[in-house]
């Protein structure tokens, strides 16, 4: 059986291809102690979801994997040597500086809001920080970029959803009527009248709605924007109008034939998922919550755009992030206390 002819060297000896002379670099030893720290954390989420959430691991492991791309671009001479150089003030600077610059994604993105620049340099610092606590080495914080919240819209736009929300239902008689829609009429009910964040909307429990002649209120914790920074939050008590409680009481019943279907144990959370969803019954997630709204708002915005003579300019478009519509409400309620 004959063999690959190759060429021999000076000394007679075959030659050694040159794809086995490549050196095949080595992990830092700064990577690898990253990575065992990542490791505990890993570990805590798997047993404690309210130590290290899920989403709180995703952007550990991001800014992880960020700092192993960096590393080669040159972030100091030692960066690599340990995770303590990895996390000193000039290869953390070098660091941040790339992030900011976009040369560590790894993806091409079209983003140019500077909102969207400051909270992806805040999530960085924070994982910074808690790599440095988890490894017990010392680290000397940069300044977080300040808190920027996007802009508001025109309030005229909760009008426009509800009117859009009312019209869907009113297609059909009220024996009917889709889980779906009842739902989302309660849901932006309470919207409107309590302005909860997705996590605490998510968070609702049924024993925290109160709907009786007397009295009509729902209960929630506001959880704010960058941390409750040592204070322990409160419960709020807010009183719900009589639109929102009627609405609530046309889903209380229908959550209550969702959870018949269920096998196991009962959920206490006020919103479930409904048909055709194959959770139907099961807690929905802030995820889909928010892909409701989304939903809801194109709606809205083709109605408009169906409605218009021509192109609608970009800051009169429907918001599709339901915490800019929160903020929306927000600000329009404190301008009423204002004047008033």
């Amino acid at each position: 059986m004959s063999s690959t002819a190759r060429h021999l060297s000076a000394s007679g000896d075959r030659s050694t291809p040159a794809a086995a002379l490549t050196v095949v670099p080595s992990t830092a030893d700064a990577v690898l102690e990253l990575e065992r720290v990542l490791d505990v954390f890993r570990t805590v989420n798997r047993k404690a979801k309210d130590v290290v959430s899920d989403a709180r691991l995703q952007q550990l492991e991001w800014v992880a994997g960020e700092l192993a791309i960096a590393l080669p671009l040159g972030l100091s001479e030692s960066a690599g040597d340990s995770l303590e150089d990895l996390l000193a003030p000039d290869a953390v600077h070098a660091y941040l500086l790339l992030g900011r610059g976009g040369f560590l994604r790894s993806m091409p993105t079209v983003s140019t809001d500077p909102t969207s620049v400051d909270a992806s340099e805040r999530i960085r610092i924070y994982c910074l920080e808690a790599f440095a606590r988890q490894a017990r080495i010392p680290f000397e914080a940069p300044d977080m970029p300040p808190m920027t919240l996007r802009p508001t819209v025109s309030p005229q736009y909760a009008d426009l959803i509800t009117k859009h929300l009312e019209a869907e239902a009113d297609q059909w008689p009220e024996v009917n009527r889709p889980d779906a829609i009842v739902r989302g009429l309660a849901m932006w009910g309470v919207m409107r009248d309590v302005l909860p964040r997705l996590g605490e909307l998510e968070s609702m429990l049924l024993e925290d709605l109160t709907l009786t002649s007397s009295s009509r209120t729902l209960t929630l914790i506001r959880q704010p924007q960058g941390g409750l920074r040592g204070r322990m939050p409160e419960p709020e008590t807010i009183a719900l109008s009589p639109d929102t409680a009627r609405r609530l009481e046309d889903w209380l019943p229908r959550r209550t034939e969702l959870i018949t279907r269920l096998q196991g144990g009962v959920p206490r959370h006020l919103w479930l998922s409904t048909p055709p969803n194959p959770d139907a019954g099961v807690p929905i997630h802030r995820r889909g919550i928010s892909k409701w709204y989304k939903k809801v708002a194109d709606a809205v915005q083709i109605e408009q755009d169906a409605a218009a003579d021509g192109d609608i300019a970009e800051e009169d478009l429907v918001p599709t992030r339901w915490e800019t519509m929160r903020r929306t409400l927000l600000a329009q309620r404190q301008a009423v206390k204002g004047t008033s």
